[in-house]
């Protein structure tokens, strides 16, 4: 029996609806996703593509020609010193100026190029390159979601392989012009190694510009680089390589746009997008935040900044908060401050720019998150940031990254707690927020650490470097809409 509508004398409708007992039972269907067959197309050949490397360049390390011959260097610390390398992070059980003659210190500066340019990135170059190929719409977003630009209005023909091009170009040519500069600033009583000044001047520009953090530099004070502590002009240089290459390549890509505009509009003309204004806004603010409280909380300990001078505080604090992405050091972080240390970690975690030489969540994450806070308290239903409205997409991206990042450092950290019980907590916590943001700061435990702890290290450090790009990977996917939902129902917060 059917519902109907009949008609009273008055000319009043009445609907007439079925009994529960003449309902039949209603089947609804939920489509289901269907798995990936992208095969090369995959988001996850990022991933293949970074355990690959990380593979042959451990077994290049750990080769006999790679080592001096006086050293014996295990299969876990290859693999260890590779995925430090590929994720451009610089923690190492080893120190590189005694144990790598200058085919491993090869090696590793190849792996921090390939790893600070990007895996992706350098696929499409070769592939532009030797083959010449024609990249599809699927390829396309794959390139342009690597590089940070998901926007589908800029998927035209040759957009993402321009971007390429210029970004390794850049990469190239910012990277000559660090081993000139310090070529000619080397203090030859600084080296304190085998190695040339000119083979000193390219390991040490590559690894400032791709934040790697390895340096054959002779320790000094416990700081990685403390020997060149008063060479004033040479710290200056590692920290604009470092700042380079810690904002990521679309904001120099876009200065660099806008520069020529701005000179083509007779010095009138300049638009910046709300992520070049997002990310130089953070990083400056991060930097002086950072170099405010390491001055002020170190000023009088006499193990780092106590013993300096006032000229020598204020460089050494600046050159610690330019650095918080690399890894050079001037000053033992064993001997730190724990208010230092909770700074320190948390601009570790943040990291840098997108698309940058930096891992953590970045610093757009931060912004993102720390915008929606507060237009949650002040009750505004939408999210601006420079009177721009950002989607709820984005909150919801940058929320799933935070998220996720501090769940994987909360189980590497009490998975390594449980095969370090020896360590202080701090240490290790340090360690662990270091690995992920791929900076390389250490307080000096990473020689000490066990082989299991030394794989959720390359772990944290792999998952650092990929994890939030693949998670933002992820969207680009086809969503499934079902055609029922649970009943709503509250939980209480607070």
């Amino acid at each position: 029996m059917n519902n109907f509508d009949l008609k009273n004398k008055d000319g009043n409708k009445i609907h007439r609806v079925q009994r529960s007992s003449e309902l039949k039972t209603e089947i609804i269907r939920l489509d289901k996703r269907s798995k990936s067959r992208r095969g090369i197309n995959s988001p996850l050949l990022l991933f293949y593509g970074l355990i690959f490397l990380i593979f042959i360049g451990a077994i290049g390390l750990f080769l006999p020609f790679s080592s001096n011959s006086n050293q014996s260097i295990s299969l876990i610390d290859s693999f260890f010193i590779s995925a430090s390398a590929v994720t451009v992070t610089g923690l190492t059980p080893l120190q590189s100026e005694v144990t790598w003659n200058i085919y491993g210190l090869t090696i590793i500066s190849i792996l921090s190029i390939v790893g600070g340019l990007g895996f992706m990135v350098g696929a499409g170059f070769l592939i532009y390159i030797f083959f010449g190929k024609k990249i599809n719409l699927e390829q396309k977003m794959l390139i342009n979601e690597s590089i940070s630009d998901s926007s589908t209005s800029k998927f035209n023909s040759g957009t993402s392989i321009k971007v390429v091009l210029n970004i390794f170009y850049i990469t190239v040519a910012i990277q000559i012009i660090g081993v000139i500069a310090i070529y000619f600033l080397w203090n030859s009583k600084d080296l304190n190694n085998n190695y040339s000044v000119c083979f000193n001047s390219i390991f040490q520009s590559i690894s400032s510009f791709n934040g790697a953090g390895f340096d054959i530099i002779s320790d000094k004070n416990g700081g990685s680089i403390g020997s060149i502590s008063q060479n004033i002009n040479m710290l200056y240089t590692i920290s604009f390589l470092v700042f380079l290459g810690s904002i990521g390549y679309p904001i120099i890509l876009e200065f660099i746009e806008n520069f020529k505009l701005f000179l083509q509009s007779k010095f009138k003309s300049m638009f910046f997008s709300l992520n070049f204004k997002v990310v130089i806004s953070t990083t400056i603010f991060m930097i002086l935040f950072g170099m405010l409280q390491f001055m002020f909380s170190e000023w009088s300990n006499i193990h780092t900044l106590g013993k300096e001078s006032v000229e020598n505080k204020i460089l050494i604090s600046f050159f610690h908060s330019f650095n918080r992405t690399s890894g050079f050091s001037l000053i033992d972080y064993n001997l730190i401050h724990n208010s230092t240390s909770v700074t320190t970690m948390m601009l570790m975690f943040v990291g840098g720019g997108s698309l940058s030489v930096s891992g953590g969540i970045k610093v757009g994450t931060l912004t993102v998150i720390f915008a929606a806070l507060i237009s949650n308290i002040m009750g505004k239903e939408d999210i601006t940031i420079f009177k721009r409205t950002l989607s709820k997409e984005a909150t919801r991206r940058a929320l799933i990254i935070f998220i996720f990042s501090i769940l994987v450092i909360i189980f590497s950290f009490m998975i390594i707690s449980a095969f370090e019980p020896d360590n202080i907590f701090r240490e290790l916590l340090f360690e662990c927020v270091s690995a992920f943001g791929n900076v390389g700061l250490t307080t000096g435990i990473t020689s000490e650490l066990s082989g299991v702890s030394k794989i959720f290290i390359i772990f944290l450090m792999i998952i650092g470097r990929f994890g939030p790009l693949l998670l933002a990977l992820m969207f680009i996917g086809k969503n499934y809409k079902v055609n029922a939902k649970p009943a709503y129902e509250n939980i209480r917060l607070g």
